[in-house]
């Protein structure tokens, strides 16, 4: 088992949580995606590709554990989809495509910036952040000279 799985195994017992064959398999699938953040849909689509037996409930409440133990994140896109990764621990922002979804990851954050200005001219508190920036990816906007 590679360290990265005992890591998981270890994160869910601590919690409480099993480590079953299907949560195993979810966070391969994060893992491994050539993409950054996955649909519930996104993840059982891979799982039928690879000829595993999850349904779609099993999916998605095997993701509500994983988000429960910490070692997935969900992240809610401006259309209001519920997109999912691999929790790494380590902070993050993302650029997303508004044709295809897709989404990069940037280590920037403004957030000292911004926090540093609500301070000097508010009296409110922040606590989290979140911050995407939205516009469309280098495929997209090709296909989208061609049309």
């Amino acid at each position: 088992m590679s360290q990265e799985m005992e890591h998981c195994q270890q994160q869910l017992k601590e919690k409480g949580y099993k480590f079953t064959n299907q949560r195993k398999t979810i966070i391969e699938i994060l893992l491994s995606s050539q993409k950054h953040l996955l649909t519930a849909g996104q993840i059982y689509d891979e799982t039928r590709q690879k000829n595993l037996p999850l349904n779609y409930s099993t999916v998605y409440r095997n993701l509500e554990t994983l988000l429960e133990s910490g070692l997935v994140k969900r992240v809610s896109l401006q259309d209001g989809t519920a997109s999912y990764e691999y929790n790494r621990h380590r902070h993050h922002h993302h650029l997303i495509c508004l044709k295809c979804h897709d989404a990069e990851m940037i280590d920037y954050c403004p957030y000292e910036d911004i926090n540093r200005y609500i301070k000097e001219h508010t009296t409110f508190y922040p606590v989290e952040h979140r911050f995407e920036i939205y516009g469309y990816c280098e495929k997209c906007r090709k296909n989208m000279k061609r049309d």
